[in-house]
């Protein structure tokens, strides 16, 4: 059963305004259905450039076009964006924002052409932001290339050609073997023994008493400041305990060392916030953002833990091919 919509009321007006008050039901219903797939990805990629720290703007257009001849020359892309560069100026940008789960996306010639129209019209870069697998990426249309009749681009070449660290400021990061977090917990009181299957269950009654950090070299690391901290959980951490007479300390360690995305990690330390629903309600992020901005300057605490030994390496990816308006 598909759960309802947090905003139905929403996605209904919407689709009645695209398709008119004397809508079929049929086609209302899935106008609704496409819009409520669609939005989120749109309110995903907007909260991630907005945290990402170097968006000073970025909202939906409104796609209702008029007159009603327009739509046969111009597509209203989903997004305008602005952004601060380092050299003080600021770039706008128009955003189609896509989720495509094949290797290669492909754009027909009448809807490509409709974009380049808009884009030439405005005078704004056209890219388009591409989801996949659950990494992001940002890039210009002009990556695209004609095959015999559409207008193709493979993943590999929209990640050789991502803008999103470039433009928005993503970054890529690796944690150290061995980096971890620990818990100890002093056996205050016995509670019970259960004894089953010939082994016996001891049910004690804990206090924790301490906590501290490893790096890769597995020395202790302590007093990280609160940022600094998330880098854990945003990882896929190994589980393991440590029983003595008098503690019970609980490990969670890298075993395996990897790269992950900053915008990857958002959504996943979105997740550890909301336990109960693993999903990303990214519409509510934007109603409320108090969880996103607890999570601000993630790079910072990136930085920290690098000085500390806990992440090994942070890149800044370069794209392949700069853009003609990013020169």
């Amino acid at each position: 059963m598909t759960e309802k919509p947090q905003d139905l009321e929403r996605l209904i007006h919407e689709s009645l305004e695209q398709l008119g008050w004397d809508a079929e039901p049929k086609k209302l219903a899935d106008r609704v259905q496409r819009l409520n797939i669609g939005i989120p990805l749109e309110d995903e990629f907007s909260i991630i450039c907005g945290w990402l720290g170097r968006c000073d703007l970025v909202h939906k257009l409104d796609q209702q076009q008029y007159p009603k001849s327009s739509g046969k020359t111009y597509q209203v892309p989903d997004l305008l964006a602005s952004f601060a560069r380092k050299n003080g100026s600021t770039t706008t940008v128009l955003i189609e924002v896509k989720y495509c789960k094949d290797n290669v996306m492909s754009f027909k010639p009448d809807y490509f052409a409709k974009l380049k129209a808009y884009s030439d019209l405005l005078g704004f870069p056209l890219l388009i932001a591409w989801k996949r697998f659950g990494i992001w990426c940002l890039v210009s249309i002009d990556e695209f290339r004609k095959a015999t009749k559409n207008y193709n681009l493979s993943f590999n070449d929209a990640m050789r050609n991502n803008l999103l660290c470039y433009l928005a400021g993503d970054f890529s990061y690796s944690l150290s073997v061995n980096g971890g977090v620990h818990i100890s917990a002093k056996k205050e009181k016995l509670i019970d023994v259960v004894e089953a299957e010939g082994k016996i269950n001891e049910n004690w009654h804990l206090v924790i008493d301490d906590v501290y950090f490893t790096n890769g070299k597995n020395q202790q690391v302590r007093d990280l400041s609160a940022i600094a901290q998330k880098v854990f959980f945003s990882w896929d951490l190994e589980e393991s305990q440590t029983h003595t007479e008098t503690h019970v300390i609980m490990h969670y360690i890298c075993k395996e060392s990897s790269s992950l995305f900053a915008h990857m990690a958002l959504t996943r330390l979105l997740s550890f916030h909301n336990r109960e629903d693993r999903r990303v309600h990214w519409r509510g992020h934007l109603r409320d953002d108090k969880a996103v901005s607890n999570i601000s300057y993630y790079r910072k605490g990136i930085e920290e833990n690098m000085k500390a030994g806990i992440v090994h390496h942070i890149f800044d990816i370069q794209p392949n091919n700069v853009p003609e308006f990013m020169k």
